[in-house]
């Protein structure tokens, strides 16, 4: 199964992985199917988002109280794509907002600042307290770019660091 799906081989180090196996071979299931691909992509998959969804509302749930940090970082991944992380950061903890794919983008200071705009949108203006972007050559010129527009449409409580 790992090698003709192309699977990781750190998958064997997984808790999950190794329950699986132990359970499976300690009970008798006359009868089991697994779980087939459109259970797995759909039903499984939103439930645990659901799933997720809960366990960050204690973080999520501080933003208003404490304010968060928008942060990005640019990196490329594996086949060479272009990505940009956003993420809410607070003393409660890190939480994931979205990874952008920039391939066939030209990532100047007009578009970064198209994405953290729409961030800072989705997360409450009010929440946030700062921007942290990467020292990318343009990060400066984003940090003008995103005061303006910030100070524009959100108010001008949220601080900067480049």
């Amino acid at each position: 199964m790992i090698y003709s799906s192309g699977l990781p081989f750190h998958l064997a180090r997984n808790l999950y992985y190794v329950s699986l196996y132990t359970f499976a071979t300690n009970n008798m299931i006359c009868g089991f199917v697994p779980l087939g691909y459109n259970a797995l992509r759909t039903t499984l998959l939103k439930k645990e988002r659901a799933n997720i969804e809960k366990l960050l509302e204690p973080i999520k749930g501080m933003w208003k109280e404490k304010g968060i940090s928008i942060v990005t970082n640019g990196w490329s991944d594996a086949q060479r794509r272009p990505l940009i992380n956003l993420m809410a950061v607070t003393e409660s903890g890190l939480v994931f907002l979205k990874a952008f794919n920039c391939e066939g983008e030209y990532k100047d200071k007009f578009y970064i600042v198209g994405l953290i705009k729409d961030i800072i949108a989705e997360v409450g203006p009010q929440n946030v307290v700062q921007v942290i972007t990467d020292n990318a050559p343009c990060a400066s010129l984003q940090g003008c770019l995103l005061r303006a527009n910030i100070l524009m449409f959100f108010g001008p409580h949220v601080w900067f660091i480049l």
